[in-house]
This record gives C-alpha cells, sequence and structure tokens, in this order.
C-alpha cells in the first residue's frame, strides 16, 4: 500500500487530477476575500469545458480554445456577478441556478454545435501538447514528476505565487480584501465597490475557463455532460476548509488530486470500484466536518477570552 502511495505515477496523475479543483479553488479564494461565497465555481468550469473544445475544434488550435473558455468564462461569471452585485440576489440561490444552468446549457448546445447528444470526441480537435523542463531534465525523480504537463498546469503554479502576491502584497489585493472584511471603508475612500466585485468575479472566470480547459483539451478532445462531476464543489470545500487562505486552498486542492490518484492506483489491490470512487468525497465531507469544529471551537475559545476579560477587569 505504501507503494501504491510513495510512486512517481501517483504524484504524476495526482497532479493532473489536483490542476482543476486547484484552478477553481483559487477563483473561490479571490472571491471569498471580496465578500462573495461562490458555489458557482461548478458551472464555471463546465463552461469553460465545452468552450475550449469549441474553439479548439473550429479554430482548429487548442490556445484558441483556451482563450475562448477564457472569454466565455469571464462573461458568464459577469453575468452571475450581475444577479448578485447588482440585482443583490441571494448568491447561495444564484449559485445553485447558475451550476443547473450550466449543465442545461452545455448538455443543449451538443447538438446544434457538433450534431450529437449526450458527448462530442473527435480525435482531429488539437489538444494541448505537453512540456518538458529542459533545467530539471537530467535529474532522474524531478523530471518525472514536475516535468511533462501541458501549460495549464504551470499556469496554476504561477498563479498561486501570483494571485498571492497580489491578494497580500498589493494596493489592489487590499482593496479586495476590504470589500470582504468592511466594504463601508471602501466607500470613505471614494471607491467604488461594485467595480471590485465584478473583478472578482472575472478573476474567478478566469481560473473555472483554465480549468474547464483542462478538463476537456488538456488532452483528450472530448467534453460530456456534467464533465465536472462535482470538482467545483470540491474546490469550494477547499476554500472553506481554509478559511479562504490562498497557501493553504492550494495545498487543499492538491490534497484532494492525491487522494483520487491513490484511488485509482488502489483498483489493483481487489477493492470494488465504488469503493474507490467514492474516496475524494468521502475525504470532502471529513474537510467540511473538521471546518465546521474548527469554527464551534474558535467561537468557545472567543467566549472564554470575553469572560477572562471581564473576570479580570472586576479584579482590577
Amino acid at each position: 500500500m505504501l507503494y501504491i502511495i510513495f510512486n512517481t505515477n501517483t504524484f504524476v496523475t495526482g497532479i493532473n487530477l489536483a490542476t482543476p479543483i486547484l484552478l477553481a479553488a483559487l477563483g473561490g479564494v479571490v472571491c471569498n476575500k471580496a465578500g462573495n461565497f461562490n458555489i458557482a465555481l461548478e458551472g464555471f468550469m463546465l463552461i469553460g469545458a465545452f468552450s475550449a473544445v469549441v474553439g479548439s475544434f473550429f479554430f482548429k488550435s487548442a490556445i484558441l480554445g483556451i482563450l475562448l473558455a477564457v472569454i466565455i468564462t469571464v462573461a458568464a461569471a459577469l453575468l452571475y456577478g450581475l444577479f448578485c452585485i447588482t440585482f443583490k440576489a441571494d448568491e447561495i440561490i444564484v449559485g445553485f441556478g447558475f451550476n443547473m444552468f450550466a449543465i442545461a446549457i452545455t448538455g443543449w448546445l451538443l447538438k446544434p454545435v457538433f450534431g450529437g447528444q449526450g458527448s462530442f470526441y473527435n480525435p482531429s480537435t488539437p489538444v494541448l501538447n505537453n512540456i518538458n523542463l529542459p533545467l530539471i531534465s537530467k535529474i532522474p525523480i524531478l523530471n518525472t514528476i514536475f516535468s511533462g504537463y501541458n501549460i495549464i498546469v504551470y499556469l496554476s503554479w504561477i498563479l498561486i505565487i501570483l494571485l498571492y502576491v497580489i491578494m497580500y502584497r498589493t494596493s489592489l489585493g487590499y482593496k479586495l480584501r476590504a470589500l470582504g472584511e468592511n466594504p463601508a471603508c471602501l466607500k470613505a475612500n471614494g471607491l467604488s465597490t461594485v467595480k471590485y466585485a465584478y473583478l472578482a468575479q472575472a478573476i474567478a472566470g478566469l481560473t473555472c475557463g483554465l480549468a474547464g480547459a483542462y478538463l476537456s483539451i488538456g488532452s483528450l478532445a472530448m467534453f460530456t455532460e456534467n464533465m465536472t462531476a462535482g470538482r467545483g464543489f470540491i474546490a469550494v470545500t477547499a476554500v472553506i476548509f481554509s478559511n479562504a487562505y490562498l497557501p493553504v486552498t492550494a495545498l487543499a486542492s492538491i490534497l484532494f488530486g492525491f487522494a483520487s490518484s491513490v484511488a485509482i492506483q488502489s483498483q489493483g489491490l481487489g477493492f470494488q470500484t465504488q469503493f474507490i470512487e467514492m474516496i475524494p468525497y468521502v475525504l470532502t465531507m471529513i474537510m467540511i466536518v473538521l471546518t465546521a469544529f474548527k469554527k464551534k471551537s474558535t467561537i468557545k475559545t472567543k467566549r472564554y477570552n470575553k469572560l477572562l476579560y471581564k473576570i479580570i477587569s472586576k479584579v482590577k
């Protein structure tokens, strides 16, 4: 069992499986810090996946497929923002509604766009090529684990650093975080809360567009109905578990990917397929429960500190 966990195939598969979850979670972090609990990441990813395969098939270019996926998904995220930001609709209701809309619209568009139903696959559709990193090409283990992925995987690693710098080291990041913590502060300084709220949604659209493109044209030129298969909700769980702190969110997302990888590698040990497939979702439920206990413990600690402060004040 330890060999299955600590072998290069498990690591490589884990990174590949973690990439779409990681990208969606990064967008979720930005939205959360800007005061929007975005559960529409699943729908954003699905729209991105469909748009990517459309762009790649018709324009005969995987890069143009990624570009179309990002543009369409950002537009979808701004539409979501229109309801939540401008119309002040409940974000949970809009999020679930948007996820159902994404499943319906992508499934319906399969026939008029590709002439089929349920799924689309055409081997002539361009997919993303893998990139070998020359700097580590002569280092055996590192070359296997960290080289040979497509451009979206490497972009996801860059985005972890880039978004962390933006959120915690720039004035733009301070404004986005202030929007979530104290929007009145932005208004007092003459800044538009609406502009920064829409910016957060656009960033989520960008990252989810990349996540969707990875699913559909990352290796196989394929789109199937509801192909995201709950990855957006797993990304939301990673955001909740980490309290939207970006480095921990990234680690949680990677953990989900490795859990799925271990599950796949364990199929040769005789475990039932249904048991193997539910492992990532069981891990999701465990994280949600741990988060609930952590929040409960934090509340108790705050109450204890207040009581202790009152006692000390009376003594003085």
